[in-house]
């Protein structure tokens, strides 16, 4: 794989202002890193002067293109969505868009065609074409062409196929991603060995530093229950320190829709404040519908202000691709690596969700909430024992692709299909390419080896322990949150949470007693009212829980304290004082001060240097305190 590095001008912040671009990149077939979201790469294609199929792995990226506002050409989005719809219905509405373009639409002027297709209907659209001797004349652009290994399990036969058709177009193809795969990977396939691989190199100003708060959960299910608990008890997610800013919205970023739905019911939530984006297939109808609920889509620019909703739930379909667009919404992602539908991708998922917010001025934007669980392992097994079984288990894949080698006949190797549909390559990689005219061929699919492979890296390099989700945070441009910040949040989140006087005094002791590094943070705070502030300079933790954190009894302490300064005792360093007299004198002063305190022979200690000793009057032996020095 040869890599080659492109320098973006400093003067453009969006390749959609870069004209030139397209005349830079080599032909072929090439893979183009954009290394940002954001910076307008599938706007280029889809506004420039060639003719451009777009294939993309969603339906939620593709309406995300159609309603964006930069792409002033006529699009046409070849839709198969609708499972009653005829083949040849949408092939002719095709034509006539075609037609539209005018009578020389390859002449690039005006209308050249832009066409938009999910990786199943490719192979329609690039057949109509074919027949039509048109094919030949257009770019085809790969939107998130990594999402070929990430859905291999769930659909492996499309994926490979849709990868093998790729491979045999002459056609100039480029793959785009900001998160492409480890080079590692790509260099054990064939299809991407020889390809060139495009890096954009951007002035540094155009990354976003992202904040990234991590934090360990039990289930996916109860954090986001307490998230939806506290919003409802506080009447906001999140908010900015010194402004009276709030976040009254949340995107909640997690590939279940099973667990959606058992949150839903939790937490009785209404479809009027509801919105879930995931896979519109009829299991995902079903499941929603029995709580309630419908598929829905992410508003475009023009929409959000008035169709957004507080809760908003995103599957891994919309992970890609897909922009969103709030003034004011808190990002929480969830990852299990315990789970192989909830597995999180550090180096590839969340860059991809940090991109998802497209509103420059939401002042949430920068920050993510990661809830993960780390990975518990078999007892025994280790790195080295997971990667030799997936070698062990591709090895005897090759065997029966070698067994089967003389049959082409479809009807038959289907049946291996049908079969891994169900397993998902949990006992082998076994795979059918399809070659034409009723034919196939068994092969070993590639793509599902790497996928396990990919799983164990995961799972051992990046969740194995906090320190590796910290490193591989780091790792991949984030800004992990350190333990004092991560105690400011959480303090901030309970400080918040309701006005009760108690519970906010209790809020700064216990966060302070847990990580003391926070108090600065909490003297510093513009939102954190000065009061509190003072009672715990001025009196200290132990007298606040002495006075059981209530305001009147702090309000008395503190009045008190500054009444003490007025004590005048007449006392005589060597002298000796029994409890008793102490009191007497202390209780003298307190009367005299209009300082509200029953007095304590102890209460010494805070006016003078003493020494406990005992004296014997009458016979009998008194507790006493000996004067050193006057404080």
């Amino acid at each position: 794989m040869k890599k080659i590095d492109i320098n973006v001008p400093i003067q453009y912040r969006h390749l959609s202002e870069w004209t030139e671009f397209g005349d830079i990149l080599p032909e072929g077939h090439i893979i183009l890193n954009k290394n940002i979201t954001g910076c307008g790469c599938t706007v280029f294609f889809l506004t420039n002067d060639k003719p451009v199929i777009l294939a993309s792995p969603r339906i939620s990226l593709i309406k995300s293109k159609l309603k964006d506002k930069n792409i002033k050409r006529k699009l046409f989005y070849f839709d198969r969505s609708d499972g009653n719809k005829d083949l040849n219905e949408t092939i002719s509405e095709m034509d006539k868009y075609l037609q539209s373009c005018g009578p020389n639409p390859f002449n690039y002027e005006p209308n050249v065609p832009k066409i938009l297709s999910t990786f199943d209907s490719l192979f329609n659209v690039l057949n109509a074409l074919r027949a039509r001797n048109m094919l030949d004349r257009f770019t085809i652009v790969v939107d998130e062409w990594t999402c070929i290994f990430t859905d291999v399990r769930m659909k492996g036969s499309t994926v490979i196929n849709f990868l093998h058709t790729l491979n045999s177009l002459p056609n100039r193809i480029v793959n785009i991603s900001a998160t492409p795969l480890n080079m590692v990977y790509l260099d054990l396939m064939d299809e991407f060995k020889g390809m060139e691989y495009i890096t954009l190199e951007w002035d540094p100003s155009m990354k976003e530093d992202i904040d990234v708060v991590p934090r360990k959960m039990r289930s996916t299910v109860s954090a986001i229950d307490q998230i939806i608990q506290d919003y409802r008890q506080r009447g906001f997610f999140n908010t900015l320190d010194g402004e009276s800013i709030y976040s009254t919205e949340a995107v909640f970023f997690l590939n279940s829709v099973r667990d959606i739905c058992t949150v839903i019911d939790h937490n009785k939530l209404k479809p009027s404040e509801t919105l879930v984006i995931c896979a519109e297939d009829k299991k995902n109808r079903t499941s929603l519908r029995s709580v309630g609920h419908s598929i829905g889509v992410a508003p475009g620019e023009d929409e959000y202000k008035t169709m957004n909703k507080p809760f908003t739930f995103v599957t891994k379909c919309s992970f890609e691709g897909t922009d969103f667009y709030s003034d004011c919404s808190t990002t929480y992602v969830f990852g299990d690596s315990n789970k192989e539908h909830l597995q999180l991708d550090i180096s590839i998922d969340l860059p991809q969700i940090a991109g998802r917010c497209r509103t420059k001025t939401n002042p949430f934007r920068k920050e993510i909430f990661y809830y993960y669980k780390n990975t518990s392992l078999e007892k025994g097994m280790d790195e080295k024992q997971m990667i030799q079984e997936i070698n062990d288990k591709r090895n005897d894949t090759l065997k029966q692709v070698e067994q089967l080698s003389d049959i082409t006949d479809l009807s038959i190797l289907d049946n291996f299909v049908v079969a891994q549909d169900r397993l998902r390559y949990t006992k082998s990689y076994l795979d059918v390419e399809r070659i034409g005219q009723g034919s196939g061929k068994a092969i070993c699919n590639d793509l599902a080896y790497i996928a396990d492979l990919r799983a164990v890296e995961i799972k051992m390099e990046q969740y194995k322990s906090k320190l590796h989700v910290l490193n591989s945070l780091d790792n991949n441009g984030f800004n992990p949150i350190d333990k004092a910040k991560q105690e400011y949040q959480r303090f901030r989140e309970d400080f918040f949470k309701d006005d009760n006087f108690e519970h906010q005094m209790k809020a700064i002791v216990d966060v302070v007693e847990r990580c003391s590094e926070v108090l600065p943070m909490i003297e510093t705070s513009p939102s954190v009212p000065t009061e509190f502030k003072k009672y715990y300079r001025e009196l200290g933790p132990e007298q606040i829980k002495k006075a059981a954190y209530i305001e009147a009894n702090l309000k008395r302490l503190l009045s008190n304290a500054s009444k003490v300064s007025g004590m005048s005792l007449n006392i005589t360093p060597g002298d000796v004082y029994t409890n008793a007299e102490l009191k007497t004198m202390i209780q003298a002063e307190y009367d005299r001060l209009s300082i509200i305190k029953t007095a304590k022979a102890t209460d010494i200690t805070q006016y003078a240097h003493v020494q406990k000793v005992k004296l014997t009057r009458d016979g009998k032996r008194i507790n006493c305190y000996k004067i050193i020095e006057t404080i």
